[in-house]
Formats: C-alpha cells, structure tokens, sequence
C-alpha cells in the first residue's frame, strides 16, 4: 500500500512540493478505494447468482479435483470494472489538476489524443558551425494523402484541403559556434555583460 502511494506521489506534478504531498494521496486513494468497491461488488454479484455449474470435477492420481470457477469469473469482472473506472479516476485527476490548478499540462493535453496542434525544431549547421533553430508549427495536420507525382521528395504528399501549411512560430534561434568561455549565443541583448577569458 505505501508502495502505491509512493508511486502516485512521484507521479504528481512537481512544480508544488504542497500539491505533490495533497494531490498525489487523494489520487492514490481514489484508486484503492475504487479497487475495494469493485472487488467487492464482483464478488457478492457472483455469490449471488444461482448455482449453475460453476465448476466440474477431474480425477487424477486418484484423487478428484473439483475446480470451481466463482474465482475466475469474480476476477473477470474485478479486471474488467479496473478497466473502466480506473482511466476514468485517472482522467478526472488531470481534470482537476489542469482546470483547478494548472497542473499535469503535458499529461493532460496527451491523454486527449489530439492529432492537430504539432510543433517540432528544425536544425540547420552551417559550414562555419553556427547553429539555426527553426521553430515550426502545424495547426491542421492533412488527413488524406497520396503518392507524389515524381521520383523527388516524399513518398506521400498531402492531400487535404483543409490541412494548414507549416509556419514559424518563433522567429529563429541562431547559435554561433562556441568558445571555451562564451556561450555561443548571438541572440545576446546588447547589454549583456560577456567574461573576460583568463590565463590558466
């Protein structure tokens, strides 16, 4: 049990050190108690049921062995209401966590599966070494592709209408190359103090 609710603290956002310690027992309690609760109705609803050959009877060795499938129905139905109520305890802790406290930003924008809204970094290294960094987005990724019209370029084109072009969503980031005491970085503000290399 503090083994689970370890792990459910760990998995608590870490910008609070208060949020992770409240949030990350509530969520952990959720879970047990929601475990509690199916086990426990699975197993009366199987006992309820009436007795309909829950079982059969093998021998071997000599012996007879019954062996009755109260359990393993009673297991099925605890895997199969986990596998429902547990994602939704789940969800409804990033729910809260996001809207209420601006927490789990990355978990919660994931478990929404949304394919559009993508931004990666595209790298350019000149012949002098400087760095480019081109940050790209796509607000509407294409549905609908096919294959290119020549032997250049990518396998599939887009073939979307709707589908949005790629645009920079910040101007570049240019890194110069760097030295044993700078940093490299041309973007500086003007003022910028820069230090001063000393003999070793």
């Amino acid at each position: 049990m503090l083994l689970l609710i370890g792990g459910f603290i760990l998995f608590t956002d870490t910008h609070s050190r208060r949020y992770r310690w409240i949030a990350g027992p509530i969520h952990a309690l959720g879970h047990v108690g929601a475990a509690f609760v199916i086990a426990l109705g699975a197993t009366s609803l199987v006992l309820m049921l009436p007795p309909l050959g829950w079982g059969w009877t093998i021998r071997w060795g000599g012996h007879l062995f019954r062996i009755d499938l109260q359990p393993l129905v009673a297991s099925g139905l605890i895997a199969l209401g986990g596998f429902i109520v547990g994602p939704f305890i789940t969800g409804l802790y990033l729910l809260v966590s996001l809207n209420g406290f601006g927490r789990h930003w990355n978990e919660a924008f994931s478990a929404l599966a949304i394919q559009d809204w993508k931004h990666f970094l595209r790298l350019h290294i000149d012949a002098e070494g400087q760095l480019t960094i081109y940050p790209i987005g796509v607000r509407r990724v294409p549905r609908r592709w096919e294959p290119r019209q020549g032997n250049v370029g990518p396998e599939l084109v887009p073939k979307d209408p709707n589908a949005t072009d790629p645009v920079l969503i910040e101007r570049p980031i240019v890194l110069g190359c760097p030295t044993a005491m700078s940093t490299g970085v041309t973007d500086a503000s003007p003022g910028a103090l820069r230090p001063e290399p000393r003999a070793i």
